[in-house]
């Protein structure tokens, strides 16, 4: 039986694979000796850095990320270096039980670490993950809640606080060139939320995002009159749904939500 240490890798915040993991050593806790936590992880060196790692240390990679590019790297690097990764969508308890060789000590639904409060909000993490920035529209109608606004307006942060309440929450991100998706129009509408930001605002952030990744001047994402197109065609869409329209300008993560909550609660 082998004894594994456990990296989860993300370049965005770590809850999800934080749940996952716990999930998993409750239930293989004699092979698992340590499990580390690297958020925010965005480039390929440090990837490189965290498998090299993994190897001398006989580990297993849990990963997610939002970028396609750092998450093909992650699984041809891994697969060169010989390095197993699991990558949150997939099935845990079935790679950790192939690495370690362990048969789980105890059944998961039944664990007193695991009740049926924790594996619902595992089932509706997985769930955020699944439909996070429109990756996925068919089966909308499953969702509790579902976020809708343009690029910016915090759609997954709240998608992620609302899921560790255990709702299962899909966002969708809004463009002036792109249709939304027609599921949408099927959907009660008490179930949708639409996501606005003072437009000032909006240019802020874009603009200091198109300068994190080095593109000044090759974008017209961060214009103001981008900014306001998005905007005006976002609430054209708001008004066609006849949903709940939050504005979230300088409100935190947690009153945004208590927001949410209120107006499901209500209804």
């Amino acid at each position: 039986m082998k004894s594994i240490v456990i990296f989860v890798v993300s370049d965005t915040p770590t809850e999800i694979g934080e749940l996952l993991v716990k999930a998993g050593t409750s239930v293989f806790e004699n092979s698992i000796r340590e499990v580390r936590f690297h958020p925010f992880v965005d480039d390929k060196l440090s990837i490189d850095y965290l498998l090299d790692l993994a190897k001398q240390e006989n580990g297993l990679v849990v990963y997610r990320f939002a970028s396609i590019e750092l998450k093909y790297h992650m699984e041809t690097e891994s697969q060169l270096k010989g390095v197993p990764i699991y990558d949150v969508m997939g099935s845990l308890m079935e790679t950790l039980r192939s690495i370690t060789g362990e048969e789980p000590v105890r059944n998961l639904k039944s664990s007193l670490e695991l009740d049926a409060h924790y594996m619902k909000k595992i089932e509706a993490i997985e769930f955020a993950v699944k439909y996070d920035d429109g990756k996925n529209t068919s089966g909308l109608d499953q969702a509790d809640i579902i976020l809708i606004g343009v690029s910016r307006t915090s759609k997954t942060p709240i998608s992620i606080y609302l899921a560790n309440n255990n709702y299962k929450v899909a966002n969708i991100p809004l463009m002036p060139e792109v249709e939304p998706p027609k599921e949408l129009f099927e959907i009660p509408k008490h179930k949708i939320f639409g996501l606005i930001l003072d437009p000032n605002h909006l240019v802020s952030i874009r603009s200091e995002r198109i300068r994190a990744m080095g593109l000044t001047g090759t974008s017209n994402y961060g214009s103001y009159e981008r900014v306001m197109l998005e905007l005006e065609k976002a609430q054209q869409l708001f008004d066609k749904l006849e949903c709940t329209v939050i504005d979230v300008t300088s409100k935190a993560i947690e009153e945004i939500a208590a927001i949410i909550l209120a107006n499901i609660i209500r209804r």
